[in-house]
């Protein structure tokens, strides 16, 4: 199946019953502001000139594989009897939505399908980002790997998605497995020549809304669609996946006036019109707290463009939630789709995030860093396997984006490739049946998690490693020699640094120990990357510092 792409990344193939986007000439954004948005992403540092030399064959695995169960070389497993064979997964993907932005957290936000949705499935209140920007957070996605694994530290070398390095990834051993296999929406990555990787792809970011012709066409509108079209196109003897990823609430562009990075429906935005959204508790205290070099980077200058003013938060905020409940309808009318089509009790659907956004708190717009703000982001999984007794609750075990791979090979009684260093979450709820006879119970679930963000630049948006535990949370700005430490139980809103204190040198010692040794057991970055080797994937050879949003 051929398609081609405009000059906006949208594909021209969108299905007979849809044509709107033949033509450049046919497709206008509402906002002036799209040519900003088409540089949402940060690139490829251009005075990079380090060889990306790797041997897929002969790839050095660290020995020890953090949170990773030991892995059989072989991807085929035996179902056990909860497992119904060849189920479908459905991954609906939102960009910059964090954890508190669902009902069930923000009474303000109205998501009525997904409270309704989590009662047929479990909620999983504490799930984090391992790395919290947009590219490098949808490559541990596919691949189950730490970045330090994947090294898609640059936007423009996706080392994950070239080569064989994407036999490794769920889609491509779904498909390997005769899945009919898609990709909806944002992709980002610029190597647009997917066909081999997907049987069906319709690829489509960087706006809320479209206009043609004076009508007006929404982005999750938009995906809605095209998950009907590639339904229809699915085999019949063939199980299905695809990843439907959402561009809202992402902001677009980078204008200084008031809520003008966020487009809705008119409809949507009068739900909030008239409502104040309470602005972030201690924020300020927390911006006065912070480390000197986040007071000057891309974060505030963020803040200044969207929250500078009451007005400004007012606004911004208002609109973004009004997306947030339209991908909320949007959701709804994709899954009931996927029930009147008698699909619901085959397939798995994971609902879920690539990062979260800081909104104001600390201070600061964008994400990045290992603030709660930016890493914690939803999690809701509908499994049929799912025992009745298990749904229906908010679960607040540490899972994490590197667990998402293998719980999609999980679901679809195949196992992980061995350089994914996640675990299946159905782990959670599911017990362990051998022999159909002997029940087994799972070894205890992780009670800490490694976070990383690797950056080409130590002035913007600085580069971290952090440990979090339930109680604690360590945060190593390393360029810097700059830590810090956070009492989250008495202090879950990190505004107070409490390393100096006496009481704890014993725990900071621990910590910093346990955090070197989570770091070591992963591969370092190898973050030289020549664009000229990508030049049959990307779009522009010669890379630019852009910004992600």
């Amino acid at each position: 199946m051929s398609s081609t792409r405009n000059s906006l990344g949208i594909d021209d193939r969108l299905g007979s019953n849809f044509n709107l986007f033949s033509t450049d000439d046919d497709l206008t954004t509402i906002s002036n502001e799209y040519d900003s948005a088409q540089k949402h992403d940060i690139g490829v540092d251009e005075d990079s000139n380090e060889d990306d030399s790797v041997d897929d064959e002969k790839e050095d695995l660290p020995t020890e594989v953090v949170d990773s169960d030991n892995v059989d070389q072989s991807e085929d497993v035996q179902v056990d009897e909860f497992s119904t064979d060849k189920m479908n997964v459905l991954v609906l993907y939102v960009d910059d939505w964090r954890w508190d932005g669902i009902a069930d957290e923000n009474p303000i936000i109205k998501t009525p399908f997904l409270t309704e949705f989590a009662k047929d499935g479990i909620r999983f209140k504490e799930n984090a980002v391992t790395s919290s920007i947009c590219w490098q957070s949808r490559a541990t996605l596919f691949t189950g790997q730490y970045l330090s694994r994947h090294k898609s530290v640059k936007l423009r070398c996706p080392h994950f998605s070239v080569g064989r390095r994407w036999n490794h990834t769920w889609p491509a051993i779904l498909q390997k497995h005769s899945y009919f296999v898609g990709h909806i929406g944002k992709w980002q990555y610029h190597n647009n020549d997917l066909h081999t990787r997907f049987d069906y792809q319709n690829l489509f970011e960087g706006f809320h809304q479209l206009k043609k012709d004076s009508k007006v066409f929404y982005n999750e509108d938009i995906a809605r669609d095209r998950f009907d079209e590639f339904l229809n196109l699915a085999p019949k003897n063939k199980p299905w996946a695809t990843t439907i990823a959402l561009y809202p609430p992402k902001p677009v562009g980078v204008s200084h006036e008031p809520g003008m990075q966020y487009f809705p429906k008119n409809e949507t935005w009068n739900l909030y019109k008239n409502i104040t959204i309470p602005e972030p508790i201690g924020a300020m205290e927390s911006f006065t707290n912070l480390p000197y070099f986040l007071k000057t980077g891309i974060a505030y200058d963020r803040w200044k463009e969207r929250y500078s003013t009451p007005h400004h938060y007012q606004e911004s905020m208002q609109k973004m939630y009004a997306l947030i409940t339209q991908v909320d309808t949007a959701f709804k009318q994709i899954i009931d789709n996927i029930k009147q089509r008698g699909f619901y009790n085959n397939t798995m659907i994971i609902i879920t995030a690539d990062n979260g956004m800081f909104n104001g708190a600390h201070g600061l717009a964008g994400k990045w860093f290992p603030y709660r703000e930016s890493i914690r982001v939803p999690l809701i999984i509908y499994d049929p396997r799912m025992p009745q007794e298990k749904r229906d609750r908010v679960d607040d075990s540490f899972t994490l984006n590197i667990d998402l791979a293998e719980t999609i090979l999980g679901a679809a009684g195949l196992k992980p490739h061995p350089s994914m260093q996640g675990r299946d979450i159905s782990d959670l709820y599911l017990p362990k049946i051998k022999d159909g006879k002997s029940v087994l119970e799972r070894k205890p679930w992780r009670n800490e998690f490694f976070y990383e963000f690797t950056y080409l630049s130590e002035k913007d948006i600085p580069s971290s490693i952090a440990l979090v535990r339930k109680k604690w949370k360590l945060i190593d700005w390393y360029l810097f020699n700059e830590t810090q430490l956070f009492d989250l139980e008495n202090d879950p809103l990190e505004i107070t640094d409490v390393k100096e204190y006496p009481n704890n040198t014993h725990i900071l010692r621990k910590m910093r120990q346990r955090l070197r040794e989570l770091r070591d057991s992963l591969k370092e970055p190898e973050i030289g990357c020549d664009p000229g080797d990508y030049t049959r994937y990307a779009k522009e050879a010669t890379p630019t510092k852009e910004t992600s949003q």
